[in-house]
């Protein structure tokens, strides 16, 4: 049972550092490659894929790139 709680926990986290990570202005175009986001919140590609999903953030069909803004292209 702790366990989960501490997944749960950990899972919020990870959701929140990505949404800042997408909302930084320094980030080109409002857009992060898969792999600034996956050693941001420490965690491989499936996870992070999952947890964008989760947040709403849209892949780039260009690029390996993430966003949450609406563009075109995405």
């Amino acid at each position: 049972m702790n366990q989960m709680v501490w997944k749960t926990i950990n899972e919020w986290n990870q959701k929140r550092k990505l949404r800042q990570m997408l909302r930084d202005p320094r980030a080109a175009r409002g857009f992060r490659s898969s792999g600034q986001l996956e050693t941001g919140i420490g965690a491989d590609r499936a996870t992070t894929e999952r947890l964008l999903l989760a947040i709403g953030a849209r892949k780039s069909r260009d690029a390996e790139e993430w966003t949450l803004r609406t563009v075109e292209g995405v």
